[in-house]
């Protein structure tokens, strides 16, 4: 390949993902809060959704208005791999976490404490997260020779390099009769953004997604709920492609 294609393929690269914050992985796998549920996922279209993801297509979405939002944990056997200080960081970024899915949630349910008719039962787990390198990442960022090949490098090993990412799984039942609603297990990564505002927060990659998260949770509950006024989830301008 001529020199001039190559510094094409990469100012293309720059373009897809200089602007994005948090994208998705290329794949993931199922861990413990699903995995009795491993046989029903299938792979998911929607950017805005987890890779992969189950909706029971019986369910009467409009008969729920009320969430038994559950505190987000950390599973157990990830978190015996973190030393002290990444334990703290962590439990910190899931409690921010769970207080925004809380804020957007509330937005078009009612926030419940106890199980009663019309109410989902919403549980989520982090099974794994990893810190950015962030000198490195940054560096990627502002050289942009350094982001095209890091942009590159991202399509074909699914990630860029020096990126942070974490993994979470959810499930959504009936509060009262515990049928199940929707499961879903979803990767996220960072991105190539130099002006994110966490670019020197080594944290900062998980942060974003999980923002995302909540942001894209609350958007599919209030739309299959045939709600209005839907706040849709921004990643980037270019969060319509996998990598």
């Amino acid at each position: 390949m001529v020199p001039t294609q190559i510094m094409l393929l990469g100012a293309l690269a720059v373009l897809m993902t200089g602007c994005v914050s948090t994208m998705h992985a290329r794949d993931v796998q199922p861990h413990g809060l699903i995995s009795e549920h491993q046989a029903l996922l299938t792979d998911v279209t929607d950017d805005r959704a987890a890779l992969k993801g189950y909706r029971n297509p019986a369910a009467n979405w409009r008969a729920y208005d009320k969430i038994l939002l559950e505190p987000v944990v950390i599973s157990d056997d990830f978190v015996s791999t973190l030393n002290t200080e990444q334990r703290g960081d962590l439990k910190k970024l899931t409690e921010s976490f769970y207080a925004k899915l809380r804020q957007n949630l509330s937005k078009q349910y009612q926030i419940t404490d106890a199980p009663a008719a019309g109410t989902m039962r919403y549980r989520v787990s982090i099974t794994h997260a990893e810190q950015s390198w962030m000198t490195l990442a940054v560096l990627t960022k502002a050289v942009w020779q350094l982001q095209a090949a890091n942009t590159l490098w991202a399509l074909t090993g699914g990630k860029p390099a020096f990126a942070g990412e974490v993994t979470a799984e959810f499930t959504i039942i009936d509060a009262v009769t515990g049928e199940l609603l929707e499961v879903g297990v979803d990767r996220r990564v960072g991105g190539q953004n130099l002006l994110d505002g966490e670019v020197f927060n080594s944290w900062g990659d998980v942060k974003n997604s999980l923002n995302y998260w909540a942001d894209s949770s609350a958007y599919r509950l209030c739309g299959a709920r045939g709600g209005e006024n839907c706040d849709e989830p921004k990643a980037g301008w270019m969060d319509i492609f996998h990598f």
